[in-house]
């Protein structure tokens, strides 16, 4: 299970961030006209794009945390850097849902980590 975060993390990260990227660059090409125009929701995306370069940075460090068996801070950065950015664009969710499944495999690890093993016998 580590390796899936890991690898979650990651993609998911590289996803996000590619996204946000690519929204901010965008953003950048309109003149203030089209900005204004644009008005509540397009300030939206440009603050999700900046949020979603976060998120590439929460990804790979959540994705390495959890690799080296610190579940639930890489789960808990991982799920932020998924969550966050849904708050101001939400047509975002399928490029965020890498983060958001790397963050729920790494608190599953860490549960499944945590149960205490049984016995052989001892029923």
């Amino acid at each position: 299970m580590r390796t899936a975060t890991l690898i979650l993390g990651i993609l998911g990260g590289l996803v996000a961030g590619a996204l946000g990227m690519k929204w901010l660059s965008d953003f950048g090409q309109l003149n203030e006209m089209q900005r204004v125009v644009g008005g509540e929701q397009l300030q939206s995306m440009g603050t999700a794009g900046l949020l979603m370069l976060g998120s590439l940075l929460a990804g790979i460090a959540g994705g390495v945390l959890s690799f080296k068996g610190k579940f639930v801070p890489g789960g808990v950065l991982m799920l932020l850097g998924g969550v966050i950015p849904l708050f101001y664009a939400k047509q975002a969710v399928l490029f965020l849902s890498l983060l958001i499944a790397g963050g729920i495999v790494a608190l599953l690890a860490h549960f499944k980590a945590a149960k205490p093993a049984e016995v052989p016998g001892s029923r």
